[in-house]
């Protein structure tokens, strides 16, 4: 009994250092950020946020009892606020070689082809991305995935814009040979911008990723396991598989 009575002080001590290290780490707001990008994040006719990826995010909220709002913001913004400020979280964000060390990672949640489309009457044929670098001229979404990988292979002939749709515009205007977006969201795009799927085609597959949750280095690594925790829960009960089947393209 002895024994005992010296033992639970110390056992108190650190369980208290552990809650308290809990909370504490709970304590400053997570800054949640994301863009509009069919079908995984979608603005819903009342105006709200919706879609795949933005109901799994609030699942996981529910899970975890966090009620930090999700803001919506251009990509570029979303991005310079993951590299630059602490207790940020961006989704959904490509897991690429040059990012992996940048950021902490919970997902994934998608896998997609990175692709240069062209449209489905041009002559353009793109065996290699050596090939690609002779088109005049090539739409990316600022600061994006394809935008750093075209530009990390040597490519100077990117044209960046802030609104991907405006991409699909410029195509089909003869402003630009051809553009770079995922498999998944390139739907979305052409839609945004009415041009119908069929009025282009796939010119390259040049890289395929997985898409996830992606956290600032400055996030407390007690966020990234709760975050993960609940993320693996809705895998293993089957949630996230039902919620990522809704609206899906086909």
């Amino acid at each position: 009994m002895r024994q005992l009575r010296l033992r639970c002080p110390r056992f108190a001590i650190c369980f208290c250092l552990l809650l308290g290290a809990a909370v504490q780490s709970h304590a400053d707001p997570l800054n949640i950020y994301t863009e509009i990008a069919p079908p995984n994040q979608i603005r819903l006719p009342n105006g709200e946020l919706g879609g795949r990826a933005v109901d799994v995010v609030r699942e996981i909220q529910r899970r975890i009892k966090s009620t930090d709002p999700i803001h919506e913001v251009p990509w570029a913004r979303g991005y310079r606020e993951l590299e630059r400020s602490p207790n940020t979280m961006l989704f959904l964000v490509a897991r690429t070689g040059e990012r992996n060390a940048q950021f902490q990672w919970v997902g994934p949640l998608t896998e997609t082809a990175y692709a240069l489309y062209v449209k489905s009457e041009s002559t353009v044929a793109l065996a290699s991305l050596e090939d690609a670098k002779r088109l005049k001229s090539i739409g990316v979404y600022r600061s994006d995935a394809r935008d750093q990988m075209l530009t990390a292979a040597g490519f100077t002939n990117l044209d960046r814009t802030n609104d991907a749709g405006t991409n699909a515009k410029k195509l089909m205007a003869d402003r630009i040979d051809a553009f770079a977006a995922s498999s998944v969201s390139v739907h979305g795009i052409l839609a945004a911008a009415g041009v119908s799927r069929d009025s282009v085609r796939e010119g390259l597959v040049f890289s395929r990723v997985q898409t996830w949750l992606a956290f600032s280095k400055e996030t407390p690594a007690s966020v990234i396991a709760v975050w993960g925790g609940a993320l693996e829960a809705m895998k293993k009960d089957k949630t996230f598989e039902k919620m990522m089947k809704v609206g899906a393209p086909n």
